[in-house]
């Protein structure tokens, strides 16, 4: 067995980079009535006839009358029990700024009246009034809280999903750069920023700038919501959220069935064949789905197989940027030449598969020129905290770092880097919008979460030894930038060439 250098992590009060030393091996390398029946009728088959659901309004009343008089009673209900006198109150201009005006009386009187045909209508007028954006915020989100929590029984309870409003966080709006696109957006600081009546915009270099006066932009709010969208029952007509009955037409391309009607009508749904298990399995993809369900079941841990997948491998070019290469002509290499490999790990939870860790590495082998031979770049690093147990989840992380390192190691990569940075909240990695009450780490707790990974890897004889990326150089005596790996998309290429760009201004 041969150690081959190292594999390094940085961790100076100065830096968060890391690189870590790799040990390495010398050897590297129907029914047409559709009533219910005991035999099972195939969810696929074009022979399913229709049921359209219907209510009676005292059916509608006896379920959802409990519900207003529970808002009723709520003591800060009041300000939505009447409609709004927009006289008395001297808001003349309330009718244009709520064009859907609604509130708990008015709900109930339809409700009497038998104009409610079913209960997601009345949960549709529930919704208008207790809206975040009205002014009475914390109110409205007191009652919205209540209404939940009554609603969803009920609904549930007359075969819906549930009497939830569900909407897309409204879409970063990005400040007018050098992307194309037809429609131009600014932010108020740098639109005000421009004292002319006019702007120059344009998407094409090698085309003459457009001006477009000031008064044709409009004032705008980035806080449109866009509703989830809802899909109807082909049997019974009930309307679900698309996301509460986890369904794609490219996987039933049939139409829906809720489960209300699986149930009665003892349908069986078409099997999902695009599952976890069937992705393309790869060496490295086998290597860490074995450690990992190892790990769980030394632990006698069975919530839930996990599956490991490589879902995307390609070659790339990392290619130098323009003042490194003019500052140091003839000395500098166009390009690093790796491979990207996009890593995922799902676990079944409740007969689903639901992915939770997602890795994103940059592969420069024994082709690729000095300073980035044999180096793995861990580029980033993401999860969202559904593995189950808890208890295990931040160690089928270590499992799933531990066992790339390994593979790296056994074909040929002595070094690998990752940063120690944390992220916040508000960004995003590789998951969007990760859930609201996930706790992200602090630095501090970041790194020690690191060192801890990589002194089990030492403890295994996978790394020799990790430090942060100042004391690398200085081990390694690096005199000039050059010396330093070179990474696409990494942090240390653009501060390079900012600091040439400043010297160069001096």
């Amino acid at each position: 067995m041969i150690k081959n250098e190292i594999l390094q992590n940085n961790f100076s009060t100065n830096s968060t980079s890391t690189t870590v030393m790799i040990e390495s091996h010398s050897s590297l390398l129907a029914s047409d009535d559709m009533k219910p029946t005991t035999e099972q009728l195939d969810g696929s088959s074009k022979q399913l006839s229709k049921h359209p659901i219907q209510f009676t309004p005292e059916t509608l009343r006896t379920h959802l009358e409990p519900i207003i008089h529970n808002m009723v009673a709520w003591e800060d209900s009041y300000p939505f029990r009447q409609p709004v006198d927009p006289v008395a109150l001297n808001i003349l201009d309330y009718p244009t700024i709520n064009k859907h005006i609604m509130n708990i009386s008015t709900m109930h009187n339809k409700l009497l009246r038998g104009e409610y045909k079913n209960p997601l209508q009345f949960c549709d007028d529930a919704w208008l009034y207790t809206n975040k954006p009205l002014r009475v915020y914390k109110m409205c989100t007191k009652l919205a809280k209540l209404f939940v929590e009554s609603i969803d029984r009920v609904v549930q309870e007359l075969g819906y999903c549930c009497g939830r409003q569900y909407a897309y966080l409204p879409q970063v709006m990005l400040c007018y750069g050098k992307q194309s696109s037809d429609t131009y957006t600014f932010c108020v600081k740098c639109f005000n920023s421009n004292e002319s009546e006019s702007i120059f915009v344009g998407d094409d270099p090698t085309q003459a700038l457009v001006e477009i006066p000031k008064k044709l932009f409009l004032l705008a709010k980035n806080d449109i919501q866009e509703p989830e969208i809802m899909i109807d029952c082909i049997i019974c007509t009930r309307r679900w959220h698309q996301i509460c009955a986890l369904r794609l037409d490219q996987i039933w391309p049939e139409g829906f069935i809720c489960n209300t009607c699986i149930r009665e009508y003892n349908i069986k749904r078409k099997e999902n064949r695009y599952i976890a298990q069937q992705l393309t399995v790869t060496d490295l993809s086998s290597r860490l789905e074995e450690r990992v369900n190892k790990f769980l079941l030394d632990k006698d841990c069975h919530e839930g197989r996990v599956t490991i997948r490589v879902l995307a491998s390609s070659d790339k070019i990392c290619k130098v940027k323009p003042q490194l290469k003019s500052f140091y002509p003839n000395q500098v290499v166009d390009d690093y030449p790796y491979r990207t490999k996009a890593i995922f790990a799902f676990q079944e939870i409740e007969g689903l598969d639901v992915v939770f860790f997602g890795m994103y590495v940059q592969e420069y082998d024994e082709r690729c020129p000095t300073p980035n031979t044999h180096r793995a770049y861990i580029s980033y690093l993401d999860t969202v905290h559904f593995f189950r147990p808890k208890l295990y989840r931040q160690d089928v992380y270590h499992e799933i770092l531990i066992g790339y390192l390994n593979y790296a190691k056994q074909h040929g990569y002595m070094y690998a880097h990752l940063w120690a940075c944390p992220t916040s909240a508000d960004f995003d990695y590789i998951f969007h919008c990760h859930p609201p009450e996930q706790r992200f780490p602090k630095l501090k707790h970041l790194r020690d979460w690191c060192r801890k990974m990589l002194d089990r890897a030492i403890a295994e004889h996978i790394a020799i030894d990790y430090k942060n990326i100042m004391q690398d150089c200085l081990d390694n005596q690096a005199h000039t930038v050059l010396d330093i790996p070179y990474f696409d998309d990494d942090l240390w290429p653009i501060i390079i060439e900012d600091s040439i760009e400043k010297l160069n201004q001096e």
